[in-house]
This record gives structure tokens, sequence and C-alpha cells, in this order.
């Protein structure tokens, strides 16, 4: 199997490690913190799609409803589906449940593209460091195509276990570093801390 390598460097040497698909995932690090209120965990490894078609509104995809409208967003068994437009829309697989998919339309871009996540309260503040989308008002998408920085993103708002906030960035594989040490300074004033996945898993609601 081929090995594959995130495009994220945390800077922390991993304690325990799992592989997946050629992965090998960071569960925890060494001297990892676990008390902050506010961390930042690699999304890379997770499996990504593209799905394109003149008109999406009747597809579902692994048996989920298409969101009907630009940053719209459906989630149901670690599945997140993105709308972006009439004829275009991501999918990722947060969790083991991994599907397969048959027919058109489907591009795997998964090594496409650097993700990370940043979970906590602040986290908004934090984005609000880095870029004029607000994906926290009354009126904001749960998800939009935004710039970080000079970087375009796919920026995904979710509430999960105990209603605690999350962000999930998305990037050009390329800016994956410039990514992650924009999200590490502007969360520095917050006390951000890398996470392993164990850690955002539990976010997630995942065992």
């Amino acid at each position: 199997m081929i090995e594959r390598i995130s495009p994220l460097d945390m800077g922390l040497t991993p304690d325990r490690t799992i592989d997946r698909g050629g992965w090998q995932i960071p569960l925890t690090y060494v001297g990892e913190r676990t008390r902050g209120d506010l961390f930042i965990s690699d999304l890379s490894h997770v499996p990504k799609w593209c799905l394109q078609g003149p008109n999406l509104n009747d597809e579902e995809p692994t048996g989920l409803k298409m969101p009907q409208g630009p940053g719209a967003v459906t989630m149901d068994q670690g599945i997140l589906l993105i709308r972006l437009m009439a004829s275009e829309a991501r999918i990722m697989a947060l969790s083991d449940n991994v599907p397969v998919f048959g027919g058109t339309g489907f591009t795997n871009v998964t090594d496409a593209y650097a993700s990370l996540a940043v979970v906590g309260p602040r986290c908004f503040d934090v984005l609000g460091k880095l870029s004029g989308v607000d994906l926290d008002g009354p009126a904001a998408p749960p998800a939009a195509l935004a710039p970080v920085e000079d970087v375009t993103c796919l920026m995904v708002r979710l509430e999960r276990q105990g209603g605690t906030p999350g962000i999930i960035i998305s990037g050009a594989r390329g800016y994956g570093h410039f990514l992650l040490d924009a999200f590490l300074d502007a969360g520095k004033e917050y006390g951000i801390q890398p996470a392993g996945l164990q850690r955002l898993s539990g976010w997630l609601g995942e065992p």
C-alpha cells in the first residue's frame, strides 16, 4: 500500500497512531494538552469527493438528501454533504463510514486538499482574524467558499458534542503549511492547542 503523507505538520511527535488507507494518523501527540477550550486537528486524511452534474437537486449520494442551496449542508453517520452550487457538491467522510460511489460525476479529491478543524467556542474569533466570511451570524450559511488570507478555502461550520462549535477548513494541498501556521498564530491569544484524532473524534461523537 502506498504511504500517504499529510501536508500538515503539527510540530509534535505522535504518541499513538492508527493506519487508515496508508495514512499514519496520530491519535495523540507526546505532551498533548487536553484541558484547553480551543484545539486544531489535521483532517487531511479524510476521504473527500467532488460531485458534479447539470443539476444535482435530485441526487442522494449514500442516501443523503441533497442540500437545496449554495452553502447548505447535510450530515449523517459521519458523512458530510456540502452544496456549493447548482452543479457541484463536496462530500467528506469524517468517520470510518467510508462510502463507495458508482456512476459518473464523482471525483476523489482527497489528496488535492489540506484540511483541518478548529474546534471550540472561540473558533469564530480565530477565523475572523483571517477571513471576512461570517459563519457565526444569525443569517450565516453553514458553509462558504471564501479566502483565508489570500487562499480560497471551503469552510464548514458544525456544532457537535455538547453544542461545541467547530470549523472545518479545506484548501489546496500546497497551501497546507501556510493555513496551519495562520490558524495557529491567529489562535495563540485564545490558547489554541494541536490535538490528535482521539480528541477530534470525541467532538464529532465517534467512538
